[in-house]
């Protein structure tokens, strides 16, 4: 009931099972898929973070349909390694394997990556349930 896949691509699940503060890994699409229930604190830090000045710019709402919730796949764009949760100088994500530094937005801050950790496209259904690669 919790998780369930219904095609290779479209995943739902309840993230409800999430506590807040915690980051989830599940497997989408052969991929680790990092779900973040994130502190008020990690949403307020990221909402106010100078865009401006990324690698990749992208606002905390262009990548957290749900505030609460940041959904990505978990895996480093710089050489395909799988970062760390709640690690590095933002405690974001670290990738130890050549060190990039996400923040809790999964945006690139630090080191060789080029580009964010990928959001994929989702749909909440409810303030909990989340349909994943739904339009893809």
């Amino acid at each position: 009931k919790q998780w369930y896949q219904r095609r290779v691509a479209i995943t739902a699940g309840d993230l409800g099972t999430v506590p807040e503060g915690k980051n989830a890994v599940f497997t989408w699409r052969g991929k680790p898929l990092f779900i973040r229930h994130r502190t008020q604190e990690e949403i307020d830090k990221s909402k106010a973070a100078n865009v401006s000045q990324m690698r990749d710019p992208q606002t905390d709402a262009e990548r957290c349909v749900n505030e609460k919730f940041l959904i990505c796949l978990g895996v480093c764009t710089h050489l395909g390694c799988v970062p760390i949760a709640h690690a590095g100088d933002w405690k974001g994500y670290y990738c130890p394997c050549h060190g990039s530094h996400y923040d809790t937005c999964a945006r690139i801050m630090k080191g060789p990556a080029p580009l964010n950790l990928e959001v994929p496209k989702h749909e909440f259904i409810t303030e909990d349930i989340v349909i994943i690669g739904k339009e893809d």
